[in-house]
């Protein structure tokens, strides 16, 4: 690999990281939250769905990136 595409590798690998690190969260947060708070009122179910949907849509994105990197990593000698 020559230096530009080891940028972009680079670039493309810290992209992914720190989405998963995001979907981990926020799956972790909204379960603790519904847990933790749902059964003490509306807030907390709102709170707790709002943080798992994100998660979903975060997951999507990942999945597309993820799948798009690595047919270009593929593609690189």
């Amino acid at each position: 690999m020559d230096e530009a595409t080891k940028k972009a590798f680079k670039t493309r690998f810290a992209t992914l990281t720190i989405m998963l690190n995001i979907i981990i969260l926020c799956f972790a947060i909204g379960i603790f939250v519904l847990l933790r708070f749902a059964p003490e009122g509306t807030p907390g179910l709102v709170i707790g769905l709002l943080l798992l949907a994100a998660g979903v849509i975060v997951s999507i994105s990942f999945r597309k990136r993820y799948t798009r990197m690595k047919v270009w990593l593929s593609e690189q000698p």
